[in-house]
């Protein structure tokens, strides 16, 4: 199961899939699940997030981006931890290796439209198919 008790097992859905046409979930950096670190069940779990790209990558190596402008929305349903993925995933307060205080690590089936995406992000409120599902996680 992903951080937030949500995956395998009769859970109403997998911490590694698209919930329905342009909302995935995604694993998010420590700052965004749970800034207080309190809880394996992070605070952050089940916002949901748009994500619009800024049209590049954060690196020449590390992929290609995504059409600017192109937004999608994810759920918080997973960490990615600093630790063992630093290069991605920033501690709190911190910055990860391309300088960004940020991470979502999205969850797709490998039919995805972005890779490795620099991207804005601002909270809203989750579509209903993903809160619905959400209430069967054990985090809700």
């Amino acid at each position: 199961m992903g951080a937030c008790g949500c995956g395998t097992n009769g859970q109403a859905f997998s911490w590694q899939q698209q919930i329905a046409s342009g909302v995935y979930t995604a694993a998010a950096s420590q700052s965004i699940f749970d800034s207080s670190g309190s809880s394996w069940c992070g605070s952050g779990c089940g916002k949901c997030f748009q994500l619009t790209s800024t049209g590049k990558a954060p690196c020449s190596t590390c992929g290609a981006g995504g059409a600017a402008g192109q937004s999608i929305i994810v759920m918080v349903t997973n960490l990615c931890p600093n630790n063992g993925n630093a290069q991605w995933c920033p501690t709190v307060g911190g910055k990860n290796q391309y300088g960004f205080s940020a991470h979502f690590d999205i969850m797709s089936n490998g039919n995805f439209l972005w890779d490795n995406a620099v991207v804005n992000y601002t909270q809203v409120s989750c579509p209903s198919v993903a809160g619905s599902d959400f209430r069967q996680c054990q985090c809700a």
